[in-house]
């Protein structure tokens, strides 16, 4: 008998003996633990090696695509950070002059928008009404958040969720042109779920015979908008411009971005983004 492979491990010589013997080869296995040697008969050898290459390509684990798209840190603190970052933002507020007074100064007023009050499309996501409001958007943000970074990097995706938040504030603003005030992180939040509906909805279309489900994730992204856009006092069509404007967003990046860019380029985008938050709030 020829020897096939040498020098393997106990897990290895089971499994070349279990290929082999399906295929009804017969093979011999000698050595001792970590170090054995499968050996067949020579005319048996390209067969066996046929089998085995077989085996590893039908059972090799196929590429996980959220994996070629987080090969950079996006750990869940992320969202945990900023869900934590609205509510110091929150707690300082009332303990400065209370939440009225900063909605009016900051909230999203479509006529102060038009006027040139262009930060307040991005000072409006941190400002919330009451603690219930809060608490939505924190349990919305922490997770959504999160799952975005994992598929653009914590900075790329902090800057397009921000930018996602304030472009849909902006066309809410376009469309009321005047008495109209919001105040809230939904808006963003559903920017969110925009942006993943874009990324699965590219993932499935280069996917070959998942053109059809490919449609499923915009399915369910109408249907939470009408599932957390019901109350008195909720602004559906922010919600909706939230939801367009992360599409939109979403779009570009998959459409221009092959692979998530380094960390170079992370750190960057988040550096830009924090600088955008504090420049709107020192207007």
């Amino acid at each position: 008998m020829i020897a096939l492979f040498v020098s393997l491990t106990d897990d290895d010589a089971n499994t070349c003996l279990v290929i082999l013997a399906s295929a009804g080869i017969f093979c011999q296995i000698t050595g001792q633990p970590d170090n054995w040697t499968v050996s067949v008969f020579p005319e048996n050898i390209e067969r066996a090696l046929v089998e085995i290459e077989s085996y590893f390509q039908e059972n090799r684990e196929p590429p996980d695509e959220a994996d070629d798209w987080s090969g950079i840190p996006h750990k869940i603190y992320t969202g945990i950070g900023a869900a934590l970052g609205l509510l110091a933002g929150h707690i300082f507020m009332i303990h400065h002059g209370g939440i009225p007074i900063f909605t009016e100064k900051y909230g999203a007023s479509a006529s102060a928008i038009l006027n040139g009050e262009i930060y307040r499309t991005v000072t409006a996501l941190m400002i919330h009404a009451n603690s219930v409001h809060l608490v939505g958007n924190m349990a919305a943000l922490a997770l959504l958040f999160t799952v975005v970074c994992s598929v653009q990097g914590f900075g790329v995706g902090s800057f397009c969720l921000l930018a996602s938040g304030a472009l849909g504030n902006y066309a809410t603003a376009l469309l009321y042109r005047s008495a109209h005030l919001s105040i809230g992180a939904s808006t963003a939040v559903f920017g969110a779920v925009g942006i993943l509906i874009s990324h699965q909805t590219f993932s499935g279309f280069r996917a070959v015979g998942q053109r059809f489900r490919a449609w499923l994730p915009l399915g369910g992204g109408l249907c939470l908008l009408g599932l957390f856009s019901e109350g008195e006092h909720t602004d559906i069509l922010a919600h909706l411009f939230g939801l367009g404007s992360g599409m939109a967003v979403g779009c570009i990046f998959d459409f221009l971005v092959k692979k998530p860019p380094g960390l170079s380029s992370q750190n960057l985008f988040l550096s830009l983004t924090l600088a955008v938050i504090l420049l709107s709030w020192l207007r």
